[in-house]
């Protein structure tokens, strides 16, 4: 039997809204009103009981009492329609109030505009609403013996708040006849200089009473100040268009949105299409890959006038205006260039701020003007950074060259006597460690050096013995050859010595804030042991390992994070800005740079004669952009560059093999890998490893990817091929290791899952595998294979090789 569904019409049972005096108000104010919008239906208003009437009323009252004593030349009262926060705006003009209801946010919409009424005659309508509402409602709380409950919910209106109102709005009248008139003048907003696009307005603005009143010490958003009527007019090369009347801040503020968002997608080389309507004008942008973009203006036009009483109009938000915008005049400039745009739009908004600020000095302290006038302040630096063209190539390279290649000396190949038999552990020692800090622990000789919350360890390596303990507060720590160096939060930079633990020298830096420390050390033959840390907002400085002394500082355009390789007599730069930079490592001057429209964020590769970077953030899979430059390391001349898949976010450095680059990336379907030919840029694979986050390591032509999914899988370098694939078994959801960096020691590749494998990289044989219980937060490993676990609980353990059979001929 088929089930039945009953449907009833509960609008026509539900009771029709009391009626209050505010209501009545409310009608009268918004009146006529050409844009009035649905929730001004009466069915819609939440003002149902004369209980939610009372703080409007009172609200109302205590506005109109201070604009009528003329402390106040504008009040905003929040009417609290639903479904969304209205808010009705009252400025004195003379003996007069302009009355404008609004919606904020991003795109404000305005339902009445600087609606006149004469201020006696608005103030005496606000009595005698308060005069019907307040009798009945004191009857009726004192024959419910509720007065005090329900002065405690709405803080005291029934006796304290509606008759003090009433007070004070009496007192306040009548209207004084010396108040100015304060009618609106056409200012001019025209931009100076030499602009390819033109923007400018001419706009309808009072001057303000408080325009010579310093500025106050708290910063508001005032929206209302800003809803002012004017001209705009675009001029494009000998084509001009004009938009007659338009409310001009919100519309300069999407524009300068638009702008901004247009070029970004420019510079990732992606398309982009927004269309709007704000401020009574039409704005669309439309921007293809190929990077034309399209700019459309309109005005909408109005198919039908609106019913004089909002009340006609019914309960639905789109019953107001059904053919709102049926037809509409639009003109579209088809080929723009979106930077000469950018800049039209940037000498636009300053000159609309300093027209402002001009005409009214509070408007200084205005929160909305402020944010304004930071996204034109941020659409300038973009513009200036995409645009900027101070690529430098070095001229003479062979002493850089000449100076790596002697660095580069032949090593002889390491013996591969752990990678050809078993490897077996035995437990050594295991030390606990309160609050251990995975970054600040380092194997260094013979010691082991741990970091924690409150002081620094160093354990001997053999017998895990604790050779000293010092206190010491939570820092950035790096290891250098002479010692453990610690940045501290204040910006203090120390130096402690290995084999006591005092600070051999302490220097003081910049702190930094707002980003991670980062650095790298130098310690290379014919170079002085130095290290370059990152310090303050955006500058680098060279500190001398032995004295302390900062040897060189540089200032980078932005310091995000600092991405640092040292090739040679020079380190690489990439500061998150749009163009890598190598300098000296002697004098830190500017030896190259290379730029792009894209930002360096992503460490850089360097082979001998070849260096690899990524330009584009990678933060969003899906969105593209990012590209590979191969360029010549001591000359910064680019060699070739290829775009990336735009399914794909880079990550990490690229992978080096002797005969093709490889390019982590991470997309929907997991981490994959972008092969790339080493001389053409061609590409030979693009697949997809593991389903999970993972880490890669290059080793000879296999590139090892190790999954947080309990995956170990070779691929090859030259084809993509798979060659091996391992599953390990065990361990729960919750016991991956935080790093899964492999470690690569005499030929055997220790991975970190669960527990610690080790695998032959090239044909990926298990070798054997660490006995051990602590999840490998931090793995190392020495030259003897004796590896070192320490767990993010605060345990450290060490397991020794036992000694392996070989074969004698």
């Amino acid at each position: 039997m088929p089930g039945l569904s009953l449907v009833a019409d509960t609008t026509r049972c539900s009771p029709e809204p009391e009626r209050t005096s505010l209501h009545e108000l409310l009608d009268f104010v918004l009146e006529g009103a050409r844009n009035a919008p649905p929730p001004l239906d009466e069915a819609a208003l939440p003002l149902r009981a004369e209980t939610e009437a009372l703080p409007l009323l009172c609200d109302l009252a205590e506005a109109a009492a201070e604009l009528a004593s003329g402390r106040r030349a504008r009040a905003v009262v929040r009417l609290c329609l639903e479904p969304d926060p209205w808010e009705l705006g009252l400025e004195r003009v003379g003996r007069d109030f302009l009355v404008t209801v609004f919606q904020g946010g991003d795109v404000p919409e305005i339902a009445l505009h600087e609606r006149r009424f004469e201020g006696d005659a608005l103030c005496a309508r606000l009595l005698a609403a308060m005069d019907r509402l307040a009798p009945p409602r004191s009857a009726a709380l004192r024959r419910d013996g509720a007065l005090a409950d329900n002065d405690a919910e709405h803080g005291g209106l029934g006796e304290h708040r509606l008759p003090a109102a009433r007070r004070a709005l009496v007192a306040a009248l009548p209207f004084s006849s010396d108040e100015p008139g304060g009618e609106p003048a056409i200012v001019g907003v025209e931009p100076t200089g030499e602009i390819p696009i033109v923007i400018a307005a001419e706009a309808l603005l009072r001057t303000s009473q408080g325009a010579a009143a310093p500025q106050p010490a708290v910063l508001r958003a005032d929206l209302f100040s800003l809803l002012f009527r004017g001209k705009v007019r675009v001029l494009v090369g000998e084509e001009a268009r004009e938009l007659p009347d338009v409310f001009i801040f919100p519309f300069a503020e999407q524009l300068a949105s638009l702008s901004l968002e247009s070029l970004d997608a420019w510079a990732r080389r992606q398309p982009y299409h927004r269309r709007l309507t704000v401020g009574g004008a039409i704005l669309g942008v439309r921007l293809h890959s190929e990077g034309a973009l399209s700019l459309t203006l309109g005005v909408p036009r109005v198919g039908r006038v609106p019913p004089a009483d909002p009340r006609a109009l019914g309960p639905g938000r789109g019953s107001a205006f059904s053919a709102a915008e049926d037809r509409a005049q639009t003109w579209t400039f088809p080929a723009v260039d979106v930077a000469a745009l950018a800049q039209g739009v940037v000498a636009f908004g300053r000159a609309l701020a300093r027209s402002l600020v001009r005409r009214d000095r509070g408007q200084a302290s205005n929160l909305r003007l402020f944010e304004f006038r930071a996204r034109v302040r941020e659409l300038a630096e973009r513009l200036r950074e995409l645009t900027r063209n101070d690529a430098k190539i070095n001229v003479a390279p062979e002493t850089y060259r000449a100076f790596a290649a002697a660095a580069a000396r032949p090593q002889a190949a390491a013996e591969d006597t752990f990678g050809r038999t078993r490897l077996r552990f035995t437990a050594r020692w295991v030390a606990a460690i309160p609050s251990l800090d995975l970054r600040a622990t380092f194997l260094c000789g013979d010691v082991l050096v741990v970091g924690s919350t409150r002081e620094l360890t160093c354990i001997d390596r053999r017998t895990g013995e604790c050779l000293w303990r010092k206190p010491a507060p939570r820092a950035v720590s790096v290891m250098t050859p002479v010692g453990l160096g610690r940045l501290l939060p204040d910006g203090t930079l120390q130096l402690h010595e290995l084999s006591s633990g005092e600070v051999a020298w302490s220097t003081r830096l910049s702190p930094r804030v707002g980003a991670n420390a980062s650095g790298a050390v130098v310690s290379a033959p014919g170079l002085p042991r130095m290290l370059i840390v990152s310090e303050g907002t955006r500058h680098l400085a060279a500190v001398d390992l032995y004295s302390g002394e900062v040897r060189w500082r540089y200032a980078a355009r932005r310091g995000e994070n600092f991405r640092l390789r040292r090739a040679g007599k020079l380190v690489v730069v990439g500061s998150g800005e749009p163009a890598l930079a190598a300098l000296d490592v002697l004098s830190g001057e500017v030896v190259w740079r290379f730029c792009d429209r894209l930002p360096f964020a992503s460490p850089v590769a360097v082979d001998h004669d070849a260096l690899f970077a990524v330009a584009g953030d990678g933060a969003f899979v899906g969105r593209g952009g990012a590209r590979l430059h191969h360029l010549d390391p001591w000359s910064g001349e680019a060699r070739w560059t290829v775009d990336l898949p735009k399914h794909v976010a880079p990550v990490g450095a690229p992978l080096l093999g002797p005969e093709t680059v490889c390019v982590v990336t991470h997309g929907r379907r997991g981490t994959g890998l972008v092969g790339l030919d080493r001389r053409t840029g061609a590409t030979r694979f693009d697949l997809t490893a593991c389903a999970a986050t993972a880490s890669c390591l290059m080793v000879d032509d296999v590139v090892v990817v190790n999954s947080e999914a309990g995956e170990i899988i070779g691929v090859g370098a030259q084809d993509g091929a798979v060659r091996y694939r391992h599953v390990i078994a065990g361990g729960a959801e919750g016991d991956r290791p935080r790093r899964l960096e492999p470690v690569l020691r005499s030929g055997a590749l220790f991975v970190p899952q669960s527990e610690v494998h080790v695998v032959r990289p090239r044909d990926g044989a298990l070798l054997g595998k660490v006995p051990t219980d602590l999840i490998p937060d931090l793995l190392r490993v020495d030259e003897r294979c004796d590896v070192y676990v320490a767990e993010e609980s605060g345990h450290l353990a060490s397991f020794a090789a036992a000694p392996r059979l070989s074969l004698v001929q």
